[in-house]
């Protein structure tokens, strides 16, 4: 009896001490070097119940969390670069310390701490010559890239007397949507051209996927067979060469035409043309989806172009790739007297407006794009007469109806090549469509886009990405709109 109880016992030190794990460091390891998200591991069973930790570098508190369990651990993800830490000193390191925290009563106790030292290394660890980096896309024939691709929008309103007074406008989403896109290397030139396929993809795990084109109010279903591939030959540095639709000849016609089904042009951001470091900047081109389907099959371009400033901003890690974080910016507006006294003044509107800023992590030791993030912002006045035709449909990429379509939207006269920045790039066939308005062009209300330019079935015309003409004759007072469109492409893994 007595040896079945003292079994008892044991068994009941034993079940305490295994409940009660060591509270230590187990991951990073001791002098490791980090970067981007750190995963900090520390055993299951070493937090008590009602217990916390707090998670310090260098002494000083970054987050007091309770870390979810993830199998055998307890798991504490530290964001170096979403938190902006500074890469660790040469020589140096930087002291990672977890201080485990107990409820007493109402105040709180230390338990227990670990820590370790690590270096953080997101970008000093990645050298960058005295000449430059030769910035290069690879082209493997057989490579095939998938991006997921999403899609937001915002939009703030003020009137014009609240925002002469100092007022802010509230912000809200409007939409927003997401889809998968293919970039297939299907041969690979002696000078460095790539040709490739671009092409929609269905949901991951589906035969379809559900899309808003321009004109529609809500997504639409495509299946995979309705989402035909396009063709771009391009340089090293991403620039079109040329750009086609597979033609088809059906049997009760004989003569060929462009297959119908959803189209997707989103052209490969370009690259500088010579060697640069961090900190130069240069001209450098925005490459616009646009699909003229009037042409059909005779197609031999698929972008717009407009002059952009380019700008090296630095070199970091994007996941787990040494990446050339470059920029690609966009400014145009109006000014005035009146624009410039609100300046002064720090008004969060000042006058009609645009910019596009397309940030790019490209990979230096894949050469492949990781990462695209584009901000579009537009401001416009509206009503009192305000500016007439309106931005026509910025946006990054497009997707529209295939049909004999009328010229994308514009961003404003003059620019390179008399391109334009609305969107038609990504269309299904059907009948024509009206252009988006120009910058400063003719007046009357125009339509509101949507973010993608997507073009809605039976509409050939161009999709728009932005306010197709917000001005006109309006009664009543001046109404400040900003629609901010935010598209995020990453590499899946």
């Amino acid at each position: 009896m007595k040896r079945w109880i003292g079994s008892l016992v044991l068994a009941g030190m034993a079940s305490v001490v295994m409940a009660q794990a060591p509270f230590t460091i187990v991951r990073p390891a001791d002098g490791s070097r980090v970067r981007e998200k750190v995963r900090v591991l520390i055993p299951k069973g070493s937090i008590p119940p009602g217990g916390y930790v707090g998670v310090f570098l260098n002494g000083q508190l970054l987050e007091a969390v309770v870390p979810p369990l993830k199998g055998k651990y307890h798991e504490y993800v530290l964001d170096t670069k979403g938190r902006g830490l500074k890469d660790t000193e040469s020589g140096k390191t930087d002291k990672l310390e977890l201080v485990l925290y107990s409820e007493a009563g109402e105040r709180s106790r230390v338990v227990d701490r670990s820590s370790v030292d690590v270096r953080i290394g997101n970008r000093a660890s990645i050298n960058v010559p005295n000449r430059g980096i030769s910035l290069r896309y690879r082209f493997v024939p057989g490579t095939e890239l998938t991006y997921n691709i999403d899609q937001r929008v915002q939009i703030q309103n003020l009137s014009e007397e609240q925002n002469s007074r100092g007022g802010r406008a509230a912000q809200f989403e409007a939409e927003g949507e997401k889809l998968r896109l293919s970039y297939a290397v299907v041969n690979s030139y002696g000078n460095g051209d790539g040709l490739l396929r671009l092409q929609a993809l269905p949901t991951k795990g589906k035969d379809y996927t559900d899309l808003t084109a321009a004109g529609d109010t809500s997504p639409q279903r495509y299946y995979d067979d309705q989402l035909p591939p396009l063709y771009m030959r391009v340089k090293s540095t991403g620039h079109e060469v040329f750009g086609s639709l597979p033609p088809y000849t059906p049997l009760e016609s004989g003569s060929a035409s462009v297959p119908g089904g959803l189209y997707a042009a989103f052209p490969l951001p370009t690259l500088p043309s010579k060697s640069v470091r961090p900190g130069d900047s240069w001209k450098s081109r925005f490459q616009q989806g646009a699909i003229d389907l009037e042409k059909g099959a005779e197609i031999t371009s698929l972008v717009a172009k407009l002059p952009a400033r380019g700008e090296f901003v630095n070199v970091e890690w994007e996941m787990g790739h040494p990446c050339a974080k470059l920029r690609n910016i966009i400014q145009q507006g109006t000014n005035s007297p009146d624009a410039e006294k609100l300046r002064r003044s720090g008004a969060q509107f000042t006058a009609d407006k645009i910019g596009v800023q397309e940030t790019i992590w490209f990979a230096l030791d894949t050469r492949q794009v990781i990462k695209i993030v584009r901000d579009i912002q537009i401001d416009q006045k509206s009503g009192m007469g305000g500016m007439g035709g309106g931005f026509g449909g910025p946006g990054p990429g497009a997707m529209g109806p295939r049909g004999s379509g009328a010229s994308p939207g514009g961003f404003g006269g003059g620019q390179e090549d008399k391109s334009t920045f609305g969107s038609a790039g990504m269309r299904q066939r059907g009948l024509p469509g009206a252009p988006g308005g120009r910058f400063g062009g003719q007046q009357g209300p125009g339509g509101m886009g949507r973010p993608g330019g997507m073009g809605r079935p039976g509409m050939g015309g161009p999709g728009g990405m932005g306010p197709g003409g917000m001005g006109g004759p309006g009664g009543g007072g001046a109404t400040f709109t900003r629609v901010r469109y935010l598209q995020t492409f990453t590499l899946a893994r």
